[in-house]
């Protein structure tokens, strides 16, 4: 008996030590990496999937020994959706939590609100939202993972209209930070190849109508439509122009792609046009695509782990797998929990960020410099529709 007692207290001191090993690499402090995202409110929809992915890419790094010897330690908070509860969170991360990098920010709204604390703090802020007036003009501390409907989305869906046989490109988007950006990107697109808008319309984000925008669409003459906006209002927007018997082509940005948007539109959703990231059609593919490795690694993972693949959780993998390869960079005998340290933590860590080159991602091929945090280049997504009730690769012209 006494022979079993200690067998069992070796085999628990054992199981204990390999837990601590992977949470405590070598006893060393953790690396705190802020994680502010929304969790709850219009845009959980967003946060949620970022939450997934950043856990699970942390979990994987810390089994593997952690960042020089030292574990990752997520401070995940939820701001609500809401700008002013970024700005705290954000400032919490920095003073209190002393994150030596802060990433998430789910929307454009929360991301602008929450700049200048990360640039007054010194910190990295790696922001998942659309908006290019959060990197452009460069700020010193902030970086994106999502790349400008310019060179992702909006060329490639207007062109896509055109040779359906469109002749007056109607445009409508969602009032707010991404979508003023996107009004920027369709009207130098159709300046650019010299077409002139049918009509543009917008409505307010998180509107329950949009009869009166589409009918005037209708009334315009339009023969195509592309749409800016998220999952809900996107929907109702789709929803609406059929039902008032809007039979044209109609074409969305990027921000609808994911399993909400085809819940949502129900049967009007069904040949409905997109471009996503790579991971949510990863294994259609071709061997050639030098991305689909990461892709089809990111999608098994995420749908055995957590069903249908959400277009967001792409912006996650990005931001921690970027900071956890620069991480590594920096000087591994700085202590995080000391000031003096943790400031130079911070500094080598944006630094190193800054002077990434081709690294291979969910949203793209990263090359990061000092007059571009957003490194990505023009293509890096392709077109999508849906087949089915299923995302797919969009073959067609």
């Amino acid at each position: 008996m006494k022979k079993f007692l200690m067998l069992i207290m070796v085999l628990c001191m054992g199981l204990s030590w390999a837990v601590n090993r992977d949470v405590h690499a070598a006893g060393k402090e953790p690396y705190v990496i802020g994680v502010p995202l929304d969790l709850t409110g219009p845009t959980s929809f967003i946060g949620k999937p970022v939450e997934a992915v950043i856990k699970m890419r942390v979990d994987e790094f810390n089994k593997a020994g952690g960042i020089n010897g030292r574990p990752l330690k997520l401070v995940i908070l939820d701001n609500e959706s809401a700008p002013a509860k970024t700005v705290l969170n954000t400032k919490k991360l920095i003073d209190v939590d002393k994150a030596v990098a802060c990433l998430g920010y789910s929307s454009s709204g929360t991301t602008l609100a929450a700049i200048e604390t990360a640039e007054s703090g010194e910190t990295v802020l790696y922001s998942h939202a659309s908006s290019d007036k959060i990197w452009i003009p460069t700020k010193k501390w902030v970086f994106n993972v999502v790349p400008r409907t310019m060179e992702a989305c909006t060329p490639m869906m207007i062109d896509n209209l055109l040779k359906r046989g469109a002749k007056k490109v109607a445009y409508m988007y969602i009032d707010n930070a991404m979508g003023q950006t996107g009004l920027e990107a369709f009207n130098a697109y159709v300046q650019k190849i010299g077409i002139k808008p049918a009509i543009i319309e917008k409505h307010e984000p998180a509107a329950t109508d949009v009869s009166a925008q589409i009918t005037h669409i209708k009334n315009s003459g339009a023969d195509g439509l592309f749409v800016d906006g998220l999952a809900a209002d996107a929907a109702l927007a789709l929803k609406t122009a059929r039902e008032l018997g809007f039979k044209a082509p109609i074409n969305f940005g990027y921000g609808v792609v994911g399993p909400e948007f085809i819940r949502l539109a129900s049967k009007y959703g069904e040949g409905v046009l997109s471009t996503s990231l790579r991971a949510l059609v990863a294994k259609e593919l071709p061997d050639s695509d030098p991305q689909k490795k990461v892709a089809v690694d990111l999608y098994e993972k995420y749908t055995k782990a957590f069903g249908d693949f959400s277009l967001y959780a792409g912006h996650g993998w990005d931001s921690i797998s970027i900071t956890a390869q620069t991480l590594a960079k920096v000087d591994p005998n700085l202590d995080p929990t000391k000031e003096e340290d943790l400031k130079k933590i911070r500094s080598q860590l944006r630094a190193t960020i800054e002077a990434t080159k081709n690294f291979l991602g969910q949203n793209g091929i990263f090359s990061y410099s000092p007059d571009n945090h957003n490194g990505l280049p023009p293509g890096c997504y392709v077109p999508v529709v849906i087949e089915k009730g299923k995302w797919a690769l969009y073959k067609g012209k």
